[in-house]
């Protein structure tokens, strides 16, 4: 009966990590410059959209933020168990679409780390052999949890200096509305691969359904060409997600910038890529939403622009909130499944 269980459990997991794949690219907003822009046909942008994400996710589903999600944040002799896994899964889900029904938006990494959090720590207070200050790496989580941080504030500091950079240096020295719309012309090509170098470390920095499969992988319920199979097929629905789900956000988000410049969706692309791909390189899962609107932010204070601070501040408080109530909601339904015997 209960390796019956463990198998149900499993394929659950496996089916709702996948499912994870397909809304992280169903809440996918990188292509809407490219739309805006006009570079390429609609469907075309989907396509390469759906690839680069898929690719990312592939190629660096080995280790970097998967492995940091789905074994590194956990103390020494510590692995997931199925339940603990399913609580994370559940209770990230629940407050995502609790603030999708308050319009408010939230960070699906910094809600699955808090419910990582919250269910080590109620399973370490549960276990008696497990002390509370080794059930977490609090290194590796101090890493991660300092990365929010520092990761919008570059993002705001490399968009800034990068505008200035090119305004001085190129766009200032444009003469006549003529030399301008070509070279706006000219730089449409160039955000085209600006945005496939984003998608690409988007995919690669999504460690929300990669996390759940190196879990099992970790736990040993997985071998690796079993994991690298499913990583693929999460791949493969992430890419979905966009062409299905995510064509709706794209195209009301292009709508609202047919006036934006090209060249000014380069840079915004090219901050946050950069970020994304600094912060895979070292394992550190952090929020895309959180860094572009920190680059637009940068931009914006680059040209002179009006900032709405108070919607902003808003936004961070919710930002703030998002780990220690996604930990709260996960302790509370973890120690539920405690209650009932199942650890």
């Amino acid at each position: 009966m209960a390796a019956e269980l463990s198998s149900i459990l499993v394929i659950v997991l496996i089916v709702m990590a996948i499912s994870l794949a397909f809304s992280i690219g169903a809440n996918d907003e990188t292509l809407s410059a490219l739309v805006g822009a006009r570079v390429v046909k609609f469907k075309i942008a989907l396509i390469i959209g759906g690839i680069a994400i898929g690719a990312g996710m592939i190629s660096f589903s080995k280790g970097f933020v998967a492995k940091t999600v789905g074994a590194d944040i956990l103390g020494e002799g510590i692995t997931y168990t199925y339940f603990m896994l399913l609580t994370v899964l559940v209770s990230s889900i629940i407050w995502l679409v609790v603030g999708s029904f308050a319009g408010i938006p939230l960070s699906s990494t910094h809600s699955l780390i808090g419910s990582v959090f919250g269910v080590l720590i109620v399973y370490a207070l549960f276990q008696g052999d497990v002390n509370p200050e080794t059930a977490l790496n609090w290194t590796k989580l101090g890493n991660v949890v300092l990365s929010w941080f520092l990761s919008p504030l570059f993002g705001f500091l490399v968009t800034f200096i990068l505008f200035k950079v090119i305004a001085k240096f190129y766009l200032s020295r444009l003469k006549g509305l003529n030399q301008i719309e070509k070279s706006e012309r000219n730089f449409k090509w160039i955000l085209l691969l600006a945005v496939i170098f984003a998608e690409i470390w988007v995919g690669a920095n999504s460690g929300e359904a990669l996390g759940i499969l190196y879990g099992l992988f970790d736990k040993g319920s997985l071998n690796l060409t079993e994991y690298f199979f499913y990583a693929v097929i999460c791949a493969i629905f992430a890419g979905i997600g966009i062409y299905v789900a995510a064509r709706y956000v794209i195209k009301n988000l292009a709508s609202q910038m047919i006036d934006t410049r090209p060249s000014e969706g380069i840079i915004l692309q090219t901050s946050s890529a950069i970020i994304l791909m600094i912060a895979t390189i070292f394992g550190l899962p952090i929020s895309h939403s959180h860094v572009i609107v920190f680059c637009i932010l940068g931009l914006s204070v680059a040209q002179k622009k009006e900032v709405d601070y108070k919607s902003l501040g808003k936004m961070g408080i919710f930002w703030i909130l998002t780990f220690p109530i996604a930990a709260l909601l996960a302790g509370l339904i973890y120690s539920g499944f405690i209650y009932f015997g199942l650890p």
